[in-house]
């Protein structure tokens, strides 16, 4: 079997290992009990009157989600990217992808560093700067946690077509793609990590800060979510733009082979 056949299968199984996951998570949410009241009536020489009342309710309560198996290895985020990113290097390297034409492995690389390095720029410099002063600060951190998995997941994308087509291309440095592996590790560290964790400790701050209680922003349990949520977004940004910085070396070595004699 040829290994571009096998980066293929690798991808389907993936994408499998996804649905299921999904499917998982969708029948583990809770659910509501709806309430239904009936009322019979009868006909009277005085007219209709209502004789009876019937209620069929039931406490519009939470049901707590359970899992219906145990979690398994493929189901874990690091799992399914060091997968996804073996069968792109497989499937790039040795498909007829990796043997196209240099126009359009350069077409491709250029296009795919543009849109990342524009994604990166304007979500970080413009973008989030701009919601932040506009907006609610728990509003900007809803819809930064609904942001943030796509744009991270772009990233990755695009950094790793890069790193194919670079491998393809005459008169583009080592260093450069050195560059695009530094960026590649620290956004997946992003991704899968400090991104879903710094999003965990951002909602149970927000349960706190939306009690009814006073006393709850005074407890050490509040305070220690604070202080995490610091720290791993710090860290956030700090791999961010890391990324960032690889992405300014690769643009400078690619604008210097492209006007290399």
């Amino acid at each position: 079997m040829r290994l571009h056949t096998v980066g293929t299968l690798a991808i389907l199984i993936l994408a499998a290992f996804e649905s299921v996951s999904s499917f998982q998570v969708g029948v583990g949410r809770t659910h509501k009990s709806l309430s239904v009241e009936h009322s019979f009536h009868v006909v009277t020489p005085k007219g209709p009157e209502a004789i009876g009342s019937t209620t069929l309710a039931a406490t519009a309560a939470e049901t707590p989600a359970e899992p219906w198996t145990k979690p398994r290895l493929h189901n874990n985020p690091l799992v399914r990217s060091a997968v996804l990113l073996a069968a792109l290097m497989l499937t790039g390297i040795s498909s007829p992808f990796g043997k196209l034409p240099a126009a359009a492995m350069a077409s491709v690389h250029v296009l795919s560093f543009g849109t990342w390095f524009g994604t990166v720029f304007y979500t970080t410099f413009i973008a989030g700067l701009t919601m932040f002063k506009a907006l609610p600060r728990q509003t900007f951190g809803k819809l930064q946690s609904k942001l943030f998995p796509k744009y991270f997941a772009l990233s990755s994308l695009t950094i790793v077509l890069q790193l194919i087509t670079a491998s393809r291309l005459p008169g583009i440095a080592a260093a450069s793609s050195r560059a695009l592996g530094v960026s590649l590790v620290m956004t997946l560290l992003n991704q899968f990590i400090l991104e879903p964790k710094s999003t965990k400790v951002m909602f149970d701050r927000y349960e706190f800060e939306n009690s009814d209680d006073p006393a709850a922003l005074e407890t050490d349990e509040y305070k220690k979510l604070r202080a995490g949520f610091g720290k791993l977004h710090g860290m956030s940004s700090l791999t961010n733009l890391i990324a960032f910085v690889g992405a300014v070396v690769h643009g400078v070595l690619l604008s210097s082979a492209l006007v290399a004699p």
